[in-house]
């Protein structure tokens, strides 16, 4: 459980059973739910009411948002990494096809990225902080900034100053997974590396916020054991994030495990059911925050919750360094995740205006300071 969780994961247990639908639906319509309201959005008793709490969801969604859904694009540029996980592709043992990208490969990824009319952009890497330095992955972004408003970072951790030299470089927006957030699974499955340290990796967001970035995005990698308990304390996270850093906003995503090679069998399968409850459970009680669903989802799932609770979907993602030049040709390179939604920028557009919705590429923009 997160540390600073008050509950304990017996008690959840023992409690989530005895919700009944009708205590979910009491729930529902409050202005202001607590936090036992969460729970009884996460129980099984509120599947049974899945249609209602998806018509609430997307009054709350539309009272904040509207109907605009984001668009962003994941930029892999590096694909080495030096932790030894054992769900991950990434991981230092696994022998296969690596690859960091240059300066000059960057930018000629990002034009790809830009091209399609994205001007929101995520740089993903695995941990490696040698090649990727910092001053190196500022200059990038200082680059990047020329074509991108948003730049938001899910790279290795750092420390508070050299996420300060990357905010004054241009990046805007942090994600951190903590992957499990059971100390003691999470030793068994962080073999070695950096990573390995659980309560270091908590640090991270919290000097994130410090450093000045405007948004810190958390999430528990979902099937790594039991998803009810892991919402329990992603929530508690969220709170305790907002608490602590009130002027940050926390976001959140809900990143399934999906087949790779060298993977790991899921020892605790989500359903497609479960996954969209839990987001429903997330936007009736963070009614403000940011929603995140990548295309480790199926186009129609993505398209179900981008009605109803997911406010940022990425489009056209390529999740191999170099993946956008080289998306018509055969690729061997190591990628982070299976997509299961190939669908175009073009189409995801398409697709999502054809339901109503405001399709916004480009929704920050700095008018003050650097």
């Amino acid at each position: 459980m997160f540390p600073y969780c008050k509950l304990k994961e017996e008690d959840i247990r023992a409690y989530l059973p005895t919700v009944t639908p009708e205590q979910v639906l009491a729930s529902l319509y409050k202005t202001a739910p607590t936090f036992s309201d969460f729970l009884h959005f996460i129980a099984p008793a509120a599947l049974q009411v899945i249609p209602q709490m998806r018509a609430q969801a997307r009054i709350i969604k539309e009272l904040h948002f509207g109907k605009a859904v984001r668009l962003y694009a994941p930029l892999y540029v590096s694909n080495y990494c030096i932790n030894d996980c054992v769900y991950c592709a990434f991981k230092t043992s696994h022998r296969h096809a690596r690859k960091r990208l240059t300066m000059d490969e960057i930018i000629a990824e990002a034009e790809v990225i830009a091209g399609y009319g994205i001007q929101s952009l995520l740089l993903v890497s695995g941990e490696d902080p040698k090649a990727m330095s910092v001053d190196f992955l500022a200059e990038a972004v200082r680059r990047l900034r020329r074509m991108f408003p948003y730049i938001s970072i899910e790279i290795y951790p750092m420390d508070q100053a050299s996420y300060r030299k990357l905010f004054e470089a241009g990046v805007h927006g942090l994600t951190i997974y903590q992957e499990t957030y059971q100390e003691d699974l999470y030793k068994t499955l962080h073999r070695h590396g950096p990573k390995a340290d659980y309560h270091k990796r908590l640090e991270y967001l919290a000097g994130g916020a410090a450093a000045g970035f405007y948004n810190v995005g958390i999430g528990a990698l979902l099937g790594l054991y039991d998803w009810h308990i892991e919402a329990v304390s992603v929530a508690a996270h969220g709170l305790w994030l907002r608490k602590k850093f009130w002027q940050t906003k926390v976001q959140f995503s809900f990143p399934r495990i999906t087949p790779i090679p060298g993977g790991v069998d899921v020892p605790h399968q989500v359903g497609e059911d479960e996954l969209e409850q839990m987001m429903l459970a997330f936007r009736l009680f963070f009614h403000e925050a940011d929603l995140f669903i990548s295309t480790r989802e199926n186009h129609l799932f993505r398209e179900r919750v981008a009605q109803t609770c997911a406010s940022h979907v990425s489009a056209g993602s390529q999740v191999v360094p170099g993946g956008y030049r080289a998306a018509d040709r055969k690729q061997d390179l190591l990628g982070q995740f299976t997509r299961n939604d190939r669908t175009s920028v073009a189409d995801v557009d398409h697709d999502l205006s054809g339901l109503g919705l405001e399709i916004v590429y480009k929704d920050w923009d700095n008018c003050i300071g650097v």
